[in-house]
C-alpha cells in the first residue's frame, strides 16, 4: 500500500470510499495486477489498534457468509482476523409469534461446518487494511472530494487540497448517501420502513452453543447473533417511537425487556455496550453504471437487515465486478460501458430476491390481523417440515 501525495496521479481504478466493501474492491481488483488507487475522505492509514478486553466489543457487527469468509482468505484477509474475536454459527433458530410457530437451519444438514461466522466492524476493517498495507494499493485518505469529471476516455476526481486523479474506471464504494452517485446524476428509489434497528451487545448466564436465534412479534424482529464466549449481538428493528422507547431505558431495564422477548432461553442478560440505532430504508439506485461508473455496495442497494445480508450483498458486487473486469477484451477498457453492463446484469437478479426476501417478510409480520398471523405462523412451520426447502434456503444464505 502506498500514501499518495503527489499533485496528480492516474489509475486503472480508482475507488471512492474506504470502507469494507471499498477496501476489498481495491484490494482485489488490484491483485487482478490493475493500478488501484482508493479515496477516504476520513484521516488515517494505519491499521487501527483493536483492544481484545472482554468488555470491549463493537457494536457494529457482521455475519459473514462461508462463501465471502472464504473469499476474503484468497485475499489475505481472514487470516489477519483475531480468531478470538470470529463466532461461527452452527445453528439457526426462528420464531412466529405462536408457540407452535418454529423454524430451524443446521449447518449439519446442508453438510457444511457453519451458516456463517460473526465478526464486529472493527476486526474486518482492521484485517483490510493490514492486507492493503502489503498491496499495491495507493491509499489517499483525510481529503474530501470536491468535484467529478466524466470524458470520453477517463475521469477525473478534483480533491479539496488541489490534486486531480485520474482513471479509466471509477467506482463509488462510499455508502448509501454516495457522493459519487450523486456526482454522476444517478438517481435512487427509496422504500422507507418506518422503523429502526436497534443494536447492542450482552452478556448472557447461559452459553449459546453458538445458535443464532430471530423473533417475530408484533413489537418488530428480534435478533440475537453469538459473540465468542458467554456474548450475544442484539438487533431489534422496531417502529420508531417503540425503538426510541427502547434507548431511553436503563442498563438493567433494557437488558431485562431483551431477554424476556427472548423467552430467557439464554438466561439473565447483561449490557455490555450502549444502544445505538439507526433508521431502516431500502435503497436501489436507478442504475449500477454508468461509461466509467460502477456502484458497489451501500452505494448501489440497501436492504432490511432481517436477513443480516447487507455487507455479504456487497462483497458479491465486488466478486461480480472484478471477475467481469478480469474477463475483459485485450484493448477493451476497465470503464467501457458493455463491459460494466454485464456487471449490472448479473447483480440485478441477486439483489432483486434479497429485496424481495426482506421487504415481504418485514411487512408480513407487521401486519398484525389474526387471519395474517395464522398464515405466517403456519409458513415457518410448514417450512421447518420440508427438508429441500431448507436445504436451498441455506445454500442461498452461505453463498
Amino acid at each position: 500500500m502506498h500514501v499518495d501525495k503527489l499533485n496528480s496521479r492516474e489509475f486503472d481504478v480508482l475507488v471512492v470510499g474506504g470502507g469494507l466493501v471499498g477496501m476489498s474492491c481495491a484490494l482485489a481488483l488490484s491483485r487482478q495486477g490493475l493500478s488501484v488507487g482508493l479515496l477516504e475522505s476520513k484521516p488515517g492509514s494505519e491499521p487501527p489498534q483493536t483492544s481484545i478486553s472482554g468488555q470491549d466489543w463493537d457494536s457494529r457487527i457482521y455475519a459473514i457468509s462461508p462463501a465471502n469468509a472464504d473469499w476474503l482468505a484468497s485475499m489475505g484477509v481472514w487470516q489477519h482476523v483475531d480468531a478470538a474475536r470470529i463466532c461461527p454459527i452452527a445453528q439457526m433458530q426462528i420464531f412466529g409469534d405462536a408457540d407452535s410457530s418454529h423454524l430451524q437451519f443446521d449447518a449439519s444438514e446442508a453438510y457444511i461446518d457453519h451458516l456463517g461466522f460473526i465478526v464486529e466492524s472493527r476486526q474486518l476493517e482492521q484485517a483490510l487494511l493490514v492486507a492493503l498495507s502489503k498491496s499495491d494499493v495507493s491509499l489517499m485518505t483525510g481529503v474530501a472530494p470536491q468535484s467529478s469529471v466524466f470524458y470520453e476516455n477517463h475521469a477525473e476526481i478534483h480533491l479539496a487540497d488541489q490534486r486531480r486523479l485520474k482513471a479509466r474506471l471509477l467506482v463509488a464504494a462510499d455508502g448509501a448517501s454516495s457522493w459519487l452517485r450523486n456526482q454522476a446524476g444517478i438517481a435512487i428509489s427509496t422504500h422507507d420502513y418506518h422503523q429502526m434497528g436497534v443494536v447492542a451487545n450482552f452478556e448472557t448466564e447461559l452459553p449459546h452453543d453458538n445458535v443464532a436465534y430471530q423473533w417475530f412479534s408484533d413489537d418488530g424482529i428480534l435478533a440475537w447473533l453469538p459473540l465468542p464466549g458467554n456474548r450475544i449481538s442484539m438487533v431489534w428493528s422496531a417502529q420508531e417511537q417503540f425503538a426510541q422507547s427502547m434507548l431511553e431505558l436503563q442498563a438493567e431495564s433494557l437488558s431485562e425487556k431483551v431477554g424476556r422477548q427472548g423467552g430467557i432461553k439464554l438466561g439473565a442478560l447483561k449490557l455490555l455496550t450502549a444502544a445505538r440505532a439507526f433508521p431502516l430504508r431500502q435503497q436501489t439506485a436507478a442504475t449500477f453504471v454508468k461509461p466509467m461508473l460502477a456502484l458497489v455496495g451501500d452505494a448501489a442497494h440497501t436492504v432490511h437487515p432481517l436477513a443480516g445480508q447487507g455487507v455479504n450483498l456487497g462483497f458479491r458486487d465486488v466478486k461480480v465486478l472484478a471477475e467481469t473486469l478480469h474477463v475483459r477484451g485485450q484493448h477493451q477498457s476497465c470503464g467501457d460501458l458493455i463491459l460494466l453492463r454485464r456487471y449490472e446484469r448479473a447483480r440485478k437478479l441477486d439483489l432483486l430476491e434479497m429485496q424481495c426476501v426482506t421487504k415481504g417478510l418485514s411487512g408480513l409480520f407487521s401486519h398484525s390481523g389474526t387471519v395474517v398471523r395464522k398464515l405466517r405462523n403456519w409458513g415457518l412451520s410448514l417450512t421447518n417440515r420440508q427438508a429441500k426447502v431448507k436445504k436451498y434456503l441455506m445454500n442461498q444464505a452461505v453463498r
